[in-house]
């Protein structure tokens, strides 16, 4: 399924103090809602950096907040932030909890979960006096579950390969759901519990996807959850599995493959206008990682899709019969 007309207008693009463009390119998760003035706000995160940002999106157009949202504390190592979701009351955000690409080193500052209230006359972040986020960390407690769990054991850091990888966040019903890259599969808590402290009432599903395939990123829907999938870590499948949209109903082990994305057209070299936008440089190796539903009717979604190594995400619209 190819995407419907061109990637969306971006304006000006996001603006970041240190590796711009880099990070312009790194774009990983969204979560979105209506604020009072029934506009949608979109929360943007980047596995690049600590800082995420929000966008309105408008008709076929990224309108861009310039205001910085600080995830961590700059001067820290970054929480490699792959998921964001939104119940309307809280935003969340999650780490990879992975290892570093490079030698798979560990990283201890991506096992975090962040979640930030909401202001719903906004949909931006309510903060503090002092311009701060009112936030709450996990403390690293979904680590800790992923320790605990038989299935997931070996997973978490032992002997020399990368381990788990999280890329995908959704929340439904007072749980949140964590998607895996690798191992596949689908890990869901009690929300409150993760950040106050009591019995987080842990489900694992290991989601059949198929060979070498991972989740990329999650959205609740009524009915369940629709799974942007893709290649796995396994560096052997990144050119050999296509990407999909699939629907999961939140407790089988097997997903029903909605569509297959053609991605091929935005393979084509392609920089941003002069004197409307700041270059981009030509797009790198085109990712899907990030996905909100814009509309849905008893037959379709409409899905608005974005891409790691498209600058600002290179917003494209799908439609999706269900």
């Amino acid at each position: 399924m190819r995407p419907i007309g061109k990637p969306w207008d971006s304006g000006n693009g996001f603006a970041f103090a240190k590796k711009e463009e880099k990070t312009r390119k790194a774009l990983s998760g969204i979560a979105c809602t209506m604020n009072a003035a029934q506009e949608r706000v979109c929360l943007m995160v980047f596995d690049e950096g600590w800082q995420a940002r929000f966008a309105t999106l408008g008709h076929h157009k990224l309108t861009i907040d310039p205001e910085e949202v600080k995830l961590k504390d700059p001067e820290k190592e970054e929480l490699d932030a792959e998921g964001a979701a939104t119940d309307g009351s809280y935003f969340y955000v999650t780490g990879s909890h992975s290892a570093k690409r490079n030698g798979c080193v560990e990283n201890v500052h991506s096992r975090h979960v962040i979640r930030f209230r909401l202001d719903p006359a906004t949909g931006r972040a309510q903060r503090s006096r002092k311009g701060k986020l009112v936030d709450d960390d996990d403390k690293g407690r979904l680590w800790s579950i992923m320790q605990s769990r038989p299935e997931l054991r070996k997973h978490v850091r032992e002997g020399d390969h990368c381990g788990v990888d999280i890329e995908g966040l959704a929340v439904s019903k007072g749980r949140l759901y964590f998607g895996f890259r690798s191992p596949a599969g689908i890990l869901s808590v009690d929300a409150e519990a993760l950040f106050k402290g009591g019995d987080p009432k842990v489900k694992l599903a290991l989601v059949e996807l198929g060979a070498g395939r991972g989740i990329r990123d999650m959205v609740a829907v009524e009915d369940g959850f629709l799974l942007l999938t893709g290649p796995d870590d396994d560096r052997k499948n990144q050119y050999t599995v296509n990407w999909r949209i699939d629907w999961w109903d939140g407790n089988s082990v097997t997903a029903r493959t909605l569509a297959q994305l053609d991605l091929s057209a935005l393979n084509e070299p392609r920089t941003l206008r002069k004197g409307k936008s700041r270059a981009c440089k030509d797009n790198d190796e085109i990712k899907p990682e990030a996905m909100t539903v814009l509309d849905r009717t008893p037959k379709a979604y409409e899905l608005l899709v974005l891409s790691d190594g498209m600058c600002d995400g290179g917003a494209m619209t799908f439609t999706v019969n269900r």
